[in-house]
């Protein structure tokens, strides 16, 4: 496999027709060399998929799970802030978690994982007690917002680059099975925060402790577990840049970054939407831990149906529907209703958060590159989780509802699907599955 930077007359690297075959592709003689041998399965390979669960739940898991603090933050600490004021916080989190990246991407490709993986993991559950700690905004700012979302990117991306070291075929579903950590993180960490706060025994401070707690102890299954092929360490340039030249990645990356853009407007604002409407405080809260039952079905779902339909017809199919399901979102009023949006929107969401990694991994001419790859990529979708949930708020705060907020993000999600069609196209226009 080549590891060049020329392209062929359709802007891909020379490999992309091999990587892109199904799993009957001829390899050409010459260049068994080159071409890494892939475990497809094996007790390891699964430990490392194990590993990457652990880090995704305590990672992607506390970051989704910002509504239920965003919530409780404006009825107790921070009630004299406006609610777009307190969503910078989580999106100043989000914005880290991903822009990290940039950094643990390609140090991955040429140290290693674990010399990212052990210092951060142990940061991301100091974060966590620091939080518990905090009553200002800019503690929260600090504590929650840069520091915690920079750990939980500086994980994620290392521990899910190894995954590629193992798997080619299946990697797209060993990809999406790994990030189901992620919903059920954001499941089980939203639960013990609302019953822990409702104990007037408790509070806040503990409540994070809990969940400080919850993280370390999967955080350390994560480095046991997590072991990457050695011999998959690249020298060279510390960016890729050139891989903006392939029209299949660079759609991809403007394209997920128009879908972040509105991604994160339910996680943020579903539980405020619904008590407006007269849903019951606590009902309201557990719609985040809905969302993500409804992603962990749709990752599980989205990562067996690739392997049949092609990852990228099932990312560009779940951008489209999420979409869809947010302009619905305007016309839904009542409990029964929110509760079924939440499950939907969870699984449709979930799906292109589960396998957008495997499909920029897919356009890496080498597993070495898949790191930086991931990394660069993420990096500016970050930007979007930054801007777009601070712009929903001052849409619903300037006009005093919600509908102008729903309408942006369903209409920048929109344009995401459109533009992430093209890169399906680029990657395989002759081919039905892909």
């Amino acid at each position: 496999m080549s590891t060049t930077s020329s392209t062929t007359h359709e802007g891909q690297h020379p490999s992309k027709e091999l990587i892109s075959e199904p799993e009957s592709a001829a390899i050409p003689p010459d260049s068994q060399a080159a071409i890494p041998q892939f475990a497809e399965g094996g007790t390891k390979a699964w430990l490392v998929v194990l590993g990457c669960w652990c880090t995704s739940f305590a990672s992607f898991g506390i970051v989704n799970s910002f509504g239920v603090y965003e919530t409780y933050y404006l009825e107790n600490y921070l009630s004299g802030y406006s609610p777009s004021t307190v969503a910078w916080i989580g999106a100043i989190q989000a914005f880290a978690q991903f822009s990290a990246t940039l950094i643990s991407g390609p140090v991955m490709d040429r140290f290693g994982p674990m010399v990212i993986i052990w210092p951060c993991s142990l940061l991301l559950v100091v974060a966590m007690m620091l939080t518990s700690l905090c009553t200002k905004y800019y503690q929260f700012l600090l504590c929650q917002g840069i520091l915690l979302g920079s750990c939980a990117g500086l994980i994620f991306a290392p521990a899910f680059g190894v995954i590629g070291h193992y798997f080619f075929k299946k990697r797209a579903m060993a990809m999406a099975f790994a990030s189901t950590g992620s919903p059920i993180g954001g499941i089980i960490y939203p639960v013990i925060m609302t019953r822990l706060l409702q104990n007037s025994d408790v509070g806040f401070p503990w409540a994070q402790r809990v969940c400080g707690f919850v993280s370390l102890f999967l955080l350390l299954i994560a480095v046991v577990t997590i072991r990457p092929v050695t011999s998959m360490r690249r020298t060279g340039s510390l960016f890729l840049l050139g891989a903006f030249k392939s029209p299949v990645y660079s759609f991809q990356v403007v394209g997920l970054f128009f879908v972040v853009l509105g991604f994160w407007t339910p996680f943020f604002y579903l539980a405020e939407y619904g008590l407006d409407h007269g849903m019951s405080p606590t009902l309201a809260t557990y719609l985040f831990a809905l969302i993500n039952a409804g992603s962990f079905a749709g990752r599980m779902l989205g990562g067996m149906c690739s392997q049949w339909l092609g990852q990228f017809n099932v990312v560009t199919f779940s951008c489209y529907a999420t979409a869809v399901l947010l302009y619905c979102w305007l016309s839904i009023t009542s409990t029964a209703g929110l509760v079924v949006l939440s499950i939907l929107f969870g699984a449709t969401s979930g799906i292109i958060i589960a396998l957008m990694m495997s499909t920029v991994a897919h356009c890496a001419p080498h597993p070495r590159e898949i790191g930086t790859y991931v990394g660069q990529s993420t990096f500016v979708v970050g930007f979007a989780g930054l801007a777009g949930t601070p712009i929903t708020g001052a849409l619903i705060n300037n006009y005093h509802g919600y509908t102008q907020g729903i309408v942006f993000s369903a209409t920048v999600m929109i344009a995401g699907a459109v533009v992430f069609t093209f890169a399906r196209f680029f990657f395989a226009k002759d081919k039905l599955i892909a």
